[in-house]
């Protein structure tokens, strides 16, 4: 059995109009891409991701229409690399609710959720962004 380095995930929760922030310890694979399926913009609308380490972390957020913003905090925020949409139509903005909070994204910081699931995934496993995307 593989020992993954994410320790972590947290995800949001406004099912009773507060939010309440859940956390599942040591979770497996199959764990986090269940709460990644639970992301919708709505109820669920943000997953952080970490080593154990809250200076590092992978976050995604968002869900409503199938899209997400993902983003990997290196040092307390010191360095961020986002996960970039290389098909983007540079004149579309999409409303993202992550955190609970609506906010202007421009498509090329959106990414569907199965991309979300891909990066997350090798984050899981290895704790570092895979190179085989796009980041800013």
């Amino acid at each position: 059995m593989m020992n993954n380095v994410c320790k972590r995930v947290f995800y949001d929760d406004f099912k009773d109009l507060s939010n309440v922030e859940k956390c599942i310890e040591f979770p497996t694979w199959e764990d986090i891409e269940k709460v990644i399926n639970l992301l919708d913009g709505e109820y669920v609308t943000q997953i952080i991701m970490d080593n154990g380490n809250e200076d590092d972390y992978l976050c995604i957020g968002g869900g409503n229409d199938g899209l997400c913003n993902v983003f990997i905090s290196k040092n307390d925020n010191e360095i961020i690399y986002t996960l970039i949409n290389s098909d983007a139509n540079d004149s579309l903005v999409h409303k993202l609710i992550t955190g609970g909070q609506e906010g202007d994204f421009e498509d090329k910081l959106c990414v569907s959720i199965e991309m979300a699931k891909c990066v997350a995934k090798m984050y899981y496993e290895l704790g570092q962004m895979d190179d085989s995307f796009i980041w800013e």
